[in-house]
């Protein structure tokens, strides 16, 4: 077992944790500020720090997803001890980095699908990132979020148009990834979480499973 790798693992965790709980205390800074001094920082300044924290948070995401991929190709284990069987065997991170662009050259860590099929080029049953399986849908979800941020086209808006339309049931008028993340709750509990929590919550779960690993949880 090679501590250095494990180790670097656990770091790649604890500095992806520390970026979703600093995002998630943006959010709630902003809210606070809102409610507080709406005279001086308005509904349009809340949004737009509420979307740079998601655009912000699901960039750290996929270079998280990088970083561990490569990692786990270079030998390292899981927090659980577990070695994931690879099938190549990189002497370090730029010839790692290489190997994944002889497969896509532009590799695309937003996209479960394509994780999922390196994954399997490179590791047996495709090793940790397997668990992806299993919440492809609400990463997608959040994906389709972050994508009507960062594009202005007709796709972005419609595929974040349904997907509101199917989370909350109707499509609110004058809906913004904003306001969405904010206004909405995944339940109609009192405490639920808005999207804006459970998206950064999803990730922050998402990332220790993939780091705490065990065959057989997926």
């Amino acid at each position: 077992m090679d501590n250095t790798l494990e180790t670097h693992l656990d770091t790649l965790l604890e500095e992806f944790e520390i970026e979703c709980d600093s995002n998630l205390n943006l959010y709630a800074t902003s809210l606070q500020l809102y409610i507080e001094h709406s005279d001086l920082f308005s509904e349009t300044m809340r949004n737009m720090i509420v979307e740079y924290a998601i655009l912000k948070l699901f960039g750290k995401w996929e270079k998280f997803l990088e970083d561990i991929f490569i990692e786990y190709m270079l030998g390292g284990c899981s927090r659980n001890g577990q070695i994931v069987n690879r099938y190549v065997s990189p002497v370090d991170r730029n010839h790692a980095y290489k190997m994944i662009q002889n497969v896509n050259l532009y590799p695309d860590w937003s996209d479960v699908e394509k994780v999922l099929t390196n994954a399997r080029n490179f590791f047996e049953n495709g090793g940790s990132f397997e668990i992806l399986k299993t919440v492809k849908a609400e990463l997608t979800s959040f994906k389709k979020v972050r994508n009507s941020i960062a594009h202005i086209s007709i796709r972005s808006k419609r595929d974040f148009e349904n997907l509101v339309q199917g989370k909350v049931g109707y499509l609110p008028d004058g809906i913004t990834p904003a306001k969405f993340l904010i206004e909405f709750k995944t339940g109609r509990e009192r405490n639920a979480p808005t999207y804006c929590e459970h998206y950064i919550a999803y990730l922050k779960d998402t990332a220790k499973m993939l780091v705490e690993y065990s065959p057989g949880e997926t």
